[in-house]
């Protein structure tokens, strides 16, 4: 009778430890997906705001292209704190403005996600290079358009990490903290 009972009570302290086990396994999961890396998190940690003008035309497209699409002048806009001594209350402020087009049936203006996401996948097929992002895009590798759409995606890369950098004298000893690298850490929408 005493091993039965010893032997039920040794089961029962397995189970309450695989419990414990099972219920550490699911808070911890709970804790990681809290913590994943969104662009909305990004957007607000960041202080991004977008500001977004109507166009007729986005001057990057062609006619045939442009005609299915609605088209915005959009202007990123961001506020980030100075880096002095402890009592710097300043805040520096940085802008950034292209051309973005949606398809006619996206309703409404651009969001700040939306934009950050097609630059930041706009960015990374062209690291390859040239003949990668043709293959990647279906384009043609003699194709001038195509060379010009490269060149635009990079050139607004380049104008995206420097939007995500805080680079001012006041930031002097810290060389500028750029959040580019964490905003290509997101998920993409």
């Amino acid at each position: 009778m005493y091993n039965i009972n010893r032997e039920e009570n040794m089961t029962r302290e397995q189970d309450k430890q695989s419990l414990n086990e099972c219920s550490n396994i699911v808070e911890q999961t709970f804790k990681n997906l809290e913590k994943q890396n969104t662009i909305e998190n990004f957007i607000k940690e960041n202080k991004i705001s977008i500001h977004c003008e109507f166009s007729d035309s986005n001057p990057l497209m062609s006619e045939l292209e442009s005609s299915r699409m609605n088209h915005y002048k959009v202007t990123l806009k961001r506020k980030y704190k100075l880096r002095g001594n402890h009592l710097d209350t300043r805040y520096g402020h940085k802008r950034m403005t292209l051309f973005f087009s949606q398809g006619v049936g996206i309703n409404g203006e651009p969001k700040a996600s939306s934009v950050l996401d097609c630059l930041k996948s706009d960015w990374l097929v062209t690291l390859n290079g040239f003949e990668d992002f043709c293959n990647d895009c279906g384009y043609s590798q003699d194709s001038i358009r195509a060379k010009k759409i490269f060149d635009t995606c990079v050139s607004q890369g380049k104008k995206l990490q420097k939007f995500l950098n805080d680079d001012h004298e006041a930031n002097f000893f810290t060389m500028g903290t750029s959040k580019f690298n964490k905003l290509l850490d997101c998920e993409s929408l």
